[in-house]
């Protein structure tokens, strides 16, 4: 047997950026990190927080959920409604522009919430995703479409590309979020009702039918 090293795809790569990429690489250290950040967020969810979570989960091996986006408590909200399975398998995109400028940013992002970092400034990003999502057998994501929580306006161009490479995607509505931590608040407002609704599950190529399907069920009121 004979043995050869090779360095690791993100060596020498700046930690809030070795953070951010998509695949991960493997790490016994940064996935038990991740795997604890995990659980603390939902007990911090579970412990201040009354949560109801209606709807079921398809059994799908290539899951897109999508949400809407109220405050910084969704998405620790939406993977303390998740089996703890299929959470872990969930990567969340976050914005590389806001979670991923500095490395304490990078790292609380990435442990308690199981980030990678999505650029939603440029367009030739897409791109790369491309590239990702369509040699992926298995995986769940979960993301945003508005891209920030003060818009309500769908963006397609990740969905395109999820609609072209078979994914399924699940509609998820998140409710009081925006009360218990609200934009302007310095912290959060503790025992505030936090509801996740998962819709039926959307596998097509119509985008335009998607994009309908998402204004009416995350932004009914709007």
């Amino acid at each position: 047997m004979k043995f050869e090293y090779q360095r690791t795809r993100d060596f020498g790569q700046p930690l809030r950026q070795r953070l951010g990429n998509y695949p991960r690489v493997p790490d016994l250290s940064w996935d038990f990190l991740r795997w604890l950040g995990s659980w603390l967020s939902v007990l911090f969810i579970r412990t201040q927080f009354p949560l109801s979570v209606v709807g079921r989960l398809p059994d799908s091996d290539r899951l897109a959920i999508v949400a809407n986006h109220q405050s910084h408590l969704d998405t620790a909200t939406l993977l303390a409604a998740l089996p703890y399975a299929r959470r872990q398998q969930t990567v969340v995109l976050a914005a590389q522009d806001y979670f991923f400028n500095n490395a304490p940013k990078a790292m609380a992002a990435s442990l308690l919430c199981q980030a990678v970092a999505f650029d939603r400034l440029h367009w030739t990003a897409v791109r790369a995703w491309y590239q990702h999502l369509k040699n992926l057998e298995r995986g769940w994501l979960l993301f945003y479409p508005s891209g920030s929580r003060h818009s309500t306006s769908i963006q397609a161009g990740l969905l395109k590309i999820l609609l072209k490479e078979g994914w399924q995607i699940l509609p998820a509505r998140l409710e009081g979020a925006d009360a218990a931590w609200p934009s302007h608040a310095p912290l959060w407002r503790p025992f505030r009702r936090l509801k996740v609704t998962f819709y039926e599950p959307f596998q097509g190529h119509d985008i335009d039918c998607l994009i309908e399907k998402l204004e009416r069920e995350l932004y009914p009121h709007e």
